[in-house]
């Protein structure tokens, strides 16, 4: 069997990244086998295996993958964030992590289980991605706020990025949890994910 070259191997890569994104757009993490995600590529499946050992691995590959998505968009926002007024800057960062939604799904509900559930050697590409990401956002912290001390930046940073973790369930409610919430007599919160960042950022920024 001949060979493949390096861009065919990134492409086969990335189908499989993609047929897992459209498989956890619509099925519980717990539900996606690696026969499915096989179904939504164009080559064996037996081959799957040379790129990705489990599930979780091909999730983490996805979630890495949103965050280089994210980092770009954090780093096209430093080239123009500077002098913005602070109402103006959280609404440009609320936009950049709104268009992360699978992102921040799989932060709030599945993290763990693919980090835990992953080799060694894919958790750190995981990793070394991330770290691109708080580079990124540091980046534009810094440019937004010039004034700011590096102690001040870390601190936005430290809590703006655990706070992204729990973002995605208050925006996005089940029929069950809704039912549950309504019989418990707990008030939905029914902001969507642009505003509930917004008003975080735009708090963070205000703060001594």
């Amino acid at each position: 069997m001949p060979r493949i070259t390096q861009e065919e191997s990134e492409a086969r890569r990335e189908e499989i990244v993609d047929s897992c994104e459209r498989l956890y757009a619509s099925l519980s993490y717990r539900d996606i086998t690696m026969t499915q995600i096989a179904a939504g590529v164009s080559f064996g499946r037996a081959n799957m295996y040379n790129y990705f050992r489990c599930v979780d691995e091909v999730l983490l590959a996805l979630l890495q993958r949103e965050h280089a998505r994210w980092a770009a968009a954090l780093e096209e926002l430093a080239d123009r964030c500077e002098g913005m007024a602070d109402a103006e800057f959280a609404q440009a960062l609320a936009h950049t992590v709104e268009q992360r939604t699978t992102m921040l799904k799989m932060l709030a509900m599945n993290l763990y289980d693919m980090e835990q559930n992953s080799r060694l050697e894919r958790l750190v590409e995981f990793k070394r991605t991330y770290a691109q990401t708080l580079a990124a956002l540091r980046r534009v912290i810094r440019t937004a706020k010039p004034a700011w001390s590096e102690e001040r930046v870390s601190a936005f940073v430290f809590v703006f990025m655990p706070f992204l973790h729990g973002a995605y369930p208050y925006a996005h409610h089940t029929e069950k949890q809704e039912e549950a919430m309504r019989e418990a007599g707990v008030d939905a919160y029914s902001q969507g994910l642009f505003e509930i960042v917004r008003s975080c950022v735009f708090f963070l920024l205000q703060g001594e």
